[in-house]
């Protein structure tokens, strides 16, 4: 078991690896509060990839291969973003607050 160095990739090894053995193959996190790391672990039994952080900037990347783990063992695609509409008028003024007026101070 050794630790890949790149993010990228140990990302792309990990979703070849589920491509190859989707029904074998599992995801682990590991987190280590004494040395405040991360471990990422995936593996089929036989082939085993590791990721190990200090950074949290991981967690976002971690979030998204786990996303695209889980669509490609459900077998689900996901709908595409939706695209922004584009107007040529500008956009409406905020409307202002409803709520009460505050009244002056009596002299």
């Amino acid at each position: 078991m050794v630790y890949v160095k790149r993010w990228s990739e140990f990302k792309a090894r990990a979703l070849a690896l589920q491509a190859a053995q989707p029904e074998r193959t599992r995801l682990v996190l590991k987190v280590q509060p004494k040395t405040q790391t991360l471990v990422v672990k995936i593996t089929d039994d036989h082939v085993t990839l590791k990721y190990r952080a200090k950074s949290q900037i991981i967690l976002n990347r971690f979030d998204e291969l786990q996303r695209l783990l889980l669509e490609a063992m459900s077998g689900i695609e996901a709908p595409p973003p939706a695209p922004e509409p584009a107007s040529a008028a500008p956009p409406a003024p905020a409307p202002k607050s409803g709520g009460k007026k505050k009244k002056g101070k009596k002299k």
